[in-house]
């Protein structure tokens, strides 16, 4: 791995290339569109693969829990950003650009991680965007992209925290169906699916209490997979549960985007260095994001 600093210089040099790409995406119909690959030379080996990974997140910055959640995809893996999120609307271009290089960042810490693991392979790691805010739509738009961004079809797994699952879940998403849980037909119907990281309870992190226990969690990701589940007259299928993983990765708690945002605002790098990636605080820093 580069020298932080030849590697700072290097995102700051591309940085332009990464709003050129916004821009042209933006400007264009296209609702999904890669702008840029880490670790490309190895791309020709997962060309086609069965499973694409997709770690889609505000990436707000990205910290030390996504890249537990991101080395766990030894094919191929999508960092996926929404301009358009389906709670707070749609995002300004400069803090776009800026989500690009964290990503850029973040997926160069993901790359060195697995480098250090002498099993695993390296792999290729898009960087995309996409106009859908719900994840249902998402898929769609990264299946039927013309000229395809996958020729072979992938299934998509998509790596989400348990706080998107309940997200994707909840009924008030889709008012547009009858029932609102059949939006996620087309989803499942493809083949594709969710493998989600439990929330580790932390009496140090507020966030985290929200979602209760890891336990309480594995109960509400084995209800859905009952036929007589709660959510079963709202049109959700208990067959889909089949679908839904629950993974549990400890280096996780306590780590929250949030907690690094209020970590930089009051200066407490050294908290930054532990919850984000190497490459990611070095950037966070750089580029003065997140200060009063």
């Amino acid at each position: 791995m580069p020298e932080m600093s030849s590697r700072l210089s290097s995102l700051r040099s591309i940085l332009p290339d990464l709003e050129t790409a916004l821009y042209s995406f933006t400007a264009s119909r296209a609702k999904f569109r890669i702008v840029r690959t880490v670790n490309p030379t190895s791309a020709a080996q997962v060309k086609n693969p069965k499973t694409l990974y997709i770690l889609d997140s505000s990436f707000n910055p990205p910290s030390r829990a996504h890249a537990g959640i991101a080395v766990g995809a030894l094919r191929r893996l999508l960092l996926l950003f929404s301009t358009s999120n389906a709670d707070k609307g749609k995002s300004n271009t400069e803090s776009v650009v800026q989500r690009l290089g964290l990503m850029t960042a973040f997926a160069e810490d993901v790359e060195d991680l697995l480098k250090k693991r002498s099993t695993t392979p390296s792999i290729p790691i898009d960087i995309g965007l996409t106009t859908e805010p719900y994840y249902t739509d998402k898929s769609v738009a990264i299946a039927t992209t013309d000229p395809p961004a996958y020729p072979a079809h992938p299934a998509h797994i998509h790596l989400v925290g348990y706080d998107t699952l309940i997200r994707f879940c909840n009924p008030q998403y889709y008012p547009s169906y009858t029932p609102p849980l059949s939006a996620l037909a087309p989803f499942f119907d493809a083949g594709h699916g969710l493998e989600v990281t439990a929330r580790p309870f932390d009496e140090g992190d507020e966030s985290s209490r929200a979602f209760g226990t890891v336990e309480e969690q594995s109960v509400y990701v084995e209800g859905l997979r009952r036929t007589e589940g709660a959510l079963v007259d709202k049109g959700w299928k208990s067959e889909w549960g089949a679908r839904v993983e629950l993974v549990l990765d400890e280096s996780g708690k306590g780590v929250s985007s949030t907690r690094i945002r209020e970590s930089v605002r009051e200066g407490r790098w050294e908290d930054v260095g532990e919850l984000c990636t190497e490459g990611v605080a070095a950037w966070v820093k750089d580029q003065g994001l997140y200060l009063p």
